[in-house]
């Protein structure tokens, strides 16, 4: 499969939670200590607003890290006025000091691009780059290497005769946290043969093997994509997702008149549950009837013990009880409660004549039983609601559900109905209760305002911080200006009480005539160190695909 290079500039705009890019991982450089007491951070008054804002945040870093209260002022004197260098600065871009004059002059003859210069000159610190986005790169540099490590107040573990020409790493970002995220390139798992295929790509997802029996099989990736087709394709690789060679197509035998293929997700049982060994993997999907009829919609389980080469149709959960034709059950999630040992799947429903759409679930301990309302069982027992809202005309939908390190489950979900689906999260101790269903949970938006919407996805990792990093990813923004722009990334880390938005990972254009970006997919590594990322980012029979990403999370 081709890899594609990213053309992402992954800034993020400076809120209370800043989010910017970063070059690298640390340099450890140990030294006795640089006291930066004393100084004042010199920007140049020519600087972006980027620069401005990411200057101020520099500012506050260092004030957090080593407790030193540094003032931000720009370079510019009056015209009656003598230039005085006498003073111990910090310069952070062009500025016109003589140090910056002479750190520019080293940096031209570099010929990169992306080059920056970190030096220290007397009582000058010089952090310049080409640009002044690679400017803010450096600052971040410079934050992780040599403020990230300092013990004592007010000294930074730098060198006094520091100076050295980098090149910025556009594919990391760093979090005011010193959290940071680097991106790999970004790679085909499954394009069209032909550029003349009418066959479309949806709903990718994707997982890593963790509880296989032969241990060298663990750490295998699945993903599978929904298409126009009749049928899932399942997808496999061996090198972290580097490349991917379709498996095989998988089809529903259980049912007749349906087409299956739709809405897929995939599942590694944790644990063994009935006749199912633990490291079986479960495929949920959606088959609904191929002359519209409600009746026949069915939420299919599939299984497979051989690493997903072979599957079988197992069961169907639940079939529609549909008031008209179009009806149906829709868009499975599955997830494992330990201490109950239940799978539960989740589902939205839109058969109910009293609500538009809901989300429900049934639950089992044998894979044979699947509970529903009042404790009933059978593919025709009622599911138990999570979410059926007062107003019928809103359909809450495109559940998915993550377990923190602080015993919550979050549940993300769209909320159709309300302007243009904004994206809804649920708390909850137990996957059987959701308090009043009624209640539509909390708006998931960051903390600068942005709020996005359809198809959203989470997941979380203990990794990145005391509460671990929770990932929530949807298809646009929720308001009138960026709806034609890719969405926004969310990152917490406290537990989803606020939120910041990074670009997308696979980035994509909107058009109201496609669904470039619906139902992305997540998964992270069984160390939590590693996001696995699916996205369809592009429309159109030559160039559509979907598309792979890894984000390595670096503490």
């Amino acid at each position: 499969m081709k890899k594609i290079r990213s053309v992402l500039t992954l800034l993020c705009a400076v809120i209370l939670m800043a989010s910017c890019c970063v070059s690298c991982e640390s340099e450890n450089v140990k030294t006795e200590g640089f006291d930066i007491n004393g100084y004042t951070v010199i920007r140049s008054s020519r600087a972006s607003k980027d620069l401005i804002s990411h200057t101020v945040t520099f500012k506050n870093m260092i004030k957090t890290t080593v407790g030193t209260e540094l003032s931000v002022k720009e370079d510019w004197v009056p015209r009656d006025e003598t230039l005085d260098e006498s003073g111990s600065e910090i310069l952070v871009g062009n500025t016109n000091r003589t140090a910056s004059a002479n750190a520019k002059a080293k940096l031209d003859e570099s010929d990169d691009e992306n080059a920056f210069i970190i030096e220290i000159v007397g009582n000058k610190i010089v952090i310049l780059g080409k640009t002044d986005e690679i400017t803010i790169h450096a600052l971040k540099y410079f934050l992780i290497n040599f403020v990230r490590t300092s013990k004592e107040d007010g000294k930074i573990f730098i060198d006094a005769n520091y100076s050295k020409i980098s090149s910025a790493d556009t594919n990391v970002i760093m979090f005011d946290n010193f959290v940071q995220f680097k991106m790999s390139d970004i790679v085909s798992v499954y394009e069209p043969q032909s550029q003349w295929s009418t066959t479309t790509f949806q709903y990718p997802k994707i997982i890593q093997l963790q509880y296989q029996e032969k241990e060298e099989n663990n750490g295998i990736l699945l993903s599978i994509l929904n298409s126009s087709e009749h049928f899932y394709r399942l997808f496999r690789s061996y090198d972290n997702g580097d490349d991917w060679k379709q498996v095989t197509q998988i089809y529903d035998k259980i049912n007749k008149g349906v087409r299956g293929g739709r809405m897929g997700t995939l599942y590694e049982l944790p644990a063994d549950i009935g006749d199912f060994k633990k490291g079986t993997i479960i495929l949920a999907g959606t088959s609904s009837a191929l002359d519209t009829h409600p009746e026949k919609t069915a939420i299919v389980l599939y299984y497979s013990t051989d690493l997903g080469e072979t599957w079988t149709a197992y069961q169907s959960i639940d079939f529609a009880k549909g008031r008209t034709n179009g009806d149906g059950i829709w868009e499975p999630f599955l997830i494992y409660e330990e201490e109950t040992e239940r799978i539960y799947c989740f589902y939205s429903d839109d058969s109910d004549p009293e609500h538009d759409q809901k989300l429900v679930y049934k639950y089992t301990t044998d894979f044979k039983n699947w509970v529903g309302a009042d404790g009933k069982t059978g593919a025709d027992a009622d599911p138990c609601e999570a979410v059926a809202c007062d107003d019928p005309k809103l359909r809450p939908g495109m559940i998915s559900i993550a377990k923190m390190g602080n015993g919550e489950y979050i549940m993300t979900y769209e909320m159709v109905g309300l302007k243009m689906n904004p994206t809804y999260a649920k708390r909850t101790k137990r996957l059987d209760d959701w308090g009043d269903v009624s209640d539509y949970g909390t708006l998931v938006e960051s903390t600068d305002g942005v709020v996005f919407g359809s198809s959203p996805w989470c997941a979380w990792s203990p990794v990145g911080g005391e509460c671990g990093t929770l990932i929530v990813v949807g298809k646009h923004r929720v308001d009138d200006t960026n709806d034609k722009t890719a969405p926004d990334m969310f990152v917490s880390f406290d537990y989803g009480k606020t939120f910041i938005g990074i670009d997308n990972p696979i980035d994509y254009t909107i058009t109201s005539a496609n669904r470039c970006g619906y139902s992305p997919g997540l998964f992270f590594s069984s160390d939590g160190r590693t996001l696995y990322y699916v996205n369809n980012p592009n429309f159109g029979p030559e160039n559509e695909y979907i598309a792979f990403r890894r984000i390595e999370i670096i503490e």
